[in-house]
């Protein structure tokens, strides 16, 4: 178990460093290329391919489920042969699949190919966790995570800027043209990723204990659910927000644009700073316990926005999604912290894949979740909700610290 380092590393030491710097330049160029393609999905869905809004759901959906399934299988392949060979590869393989996007022209072909890409985006996204933690010293995990979060915004946030100019032209072509662009993002970060350390593959490891020993470390799995249970709050920014605003309060629906650049401001402005000294688990645990409470109040706050008049409302929204994003900015450094400290770290790419899936499942579930609760029974929704982050938050400090002191043998043995 790592502790925390006395002097957390600023913005600029962070930027300099040779590896955070590469990794950085891979995750930007990716995640503008996401950005592009998520801002045009559904409409490339269809309009181009012909799928109706309830398909586009579905499959979707169904994409969703193999992307939980695929954390751990790509994990392990991560551990056998090196996470940056994984990661490169699996990156290559779905810029590739992804061109498949401008071939289809049904569901039913449509289908398997969401399936597949999503099932390598999310096998992607564990393979690069596990890198970080081969590639960076343990003191700057956390950090560099951090700045890699706020790049991803970043990224996110420009592509999705310049995707309005292919929701300004609004053809079928405009659309597969970004899809292209989609995968040229996704060859170059893979480019990109050949020049980070390669790290010790730990193929080694499951002849010591690794393996796929992360789904029998019950106190980790138990981590990765109250992970996936806060991760729920993505739901309501992606669903819960623009419903809820548009249909149940009297506030613009203008104010659906600024609360998601007001989430994108404040990720990038506080993830670096606020996840500093997270690395002690003890610490990472109080960082969900405030970030579960924020989210509690924010959900009470939605609540009240329903009936008063537009400016009440309006502050009432935009205070409730600070507060879940200052929540979500703690939740993601508590629970990063928490991925990394309890894992083996012999089987980095396994571990990773377990809580890569349990955050899969929590976005998956999120829309689903507060569409069945505030959507649905308005104030006695959102309280059910907010009830179901606090008893989450409350429950990460036992579990830590039970995780803590239960630390299985492996963490006595040698690296």
């Amino acid at each position: 178990m790592t502790t925390t380092s006395p002097r957390a590393p600023g913005m600029a030491t962070l930027a300099r460093h040779p590896v955070i710097r590469v990794l950085s330049a891979a995750m930007l160029v990716n995640t503008l290329g996401n950005g592009l393609f998520m801002t045009t999905s559904a409409l490339l869905f269809t309009r181009a391919v012909g799928m109706t809004p309830s398909q586009v759901g579905f499959a979707l959906a169904l994409g969703g489920v193999f992307g939980i399934a695929s954390g751990v299988p790509m994990g392990r392949v991560a551990d056998r042969f090196g996470a940056r060979p994984t990661v490169v590869a699996l990156l290559g393989a779905e810029g590739v699949l992804i061109l498949g996007y401008t071939q289809v022209h049904s569901f039913w072909t449509a289908v398997p190919l969401i399936c597949g890409v999503t099932f390598l985006d999310r096998g992607a996204s564990a393979v690069r966790n596990a890198l970080v933690a081969h590639a960076l010293p343990a003191e700057l995990r956390m950090p560099g995570r951090a700045f890699l979060r706020m790049m991803t915004n970043a990224g996110v946030g420009v592509g999705a800027a310049l995707a309005s100019l292919a929701l300004v032209v609004d053809t079928p072509s405009a659309y597969r043209t970004i899809v292209v662009l989609d995968a040229v993002t996704f060859v170059l970060a893979a480019v990109l990723l050949t020049r980070v350390p390669a790290g010790r593959p730990a193929g080694d490891a499951a002849s010591g204990g690794g393996g796929f020993g992360a789904l029998t470390d019950v106190p980790y799995l138990v981590i990765t659910v109250l992970a996936g249970v806060l991760v729920l709050q993505q739901g309501i920014l992606e669903v819960g927000v623009p419903l809820w605003v548009t249909r149940e309060t009297h506030a613009p629906r203008l104010l659906v644009s600024a609360c998601l650049v007001l989430n994108t401001a404040l990720v990038i402005a506080l993830q670096v700073r606020m996840s500093r000294g997270a690395e002690d688990p003890r610490v990472a645990a109080r960082a969900c316990l405030r970030a579960g409470t924020l989210m509690a109040v924010g959900c009470l706050l939605f609540g009240l926005a329903k009936g008063p008049d537009p400016w009440t409302a309006s502050a009432l929204i935009l205070g409730a999604l600070a507060l879940q994003t200052v929540g979500e900015v703690l939740c993601a450094a508590g629970t990063w912290a928490l991925s990394y400290e309890l894992a083996d770290e012999r089987a980095h790419g396994v571990y990773q894949g377990v809580f890569n899936s349990g955050f899969a499942a929590g976005v998956l579930l999120g829309p689903l979740v507060v569409t069945q609760t505030a959507l649905r029974h308005g104030m006695a929704g959102w309280l059910v909700f907010g009830a179901l982050f606090l008893v989450t938050a409350v429950a990460f400090v036992p579990a830590t610290r039970g995780a803590a002191a239960n630390r299985p043998a492996w963490e006595k043995a040698p690296a």
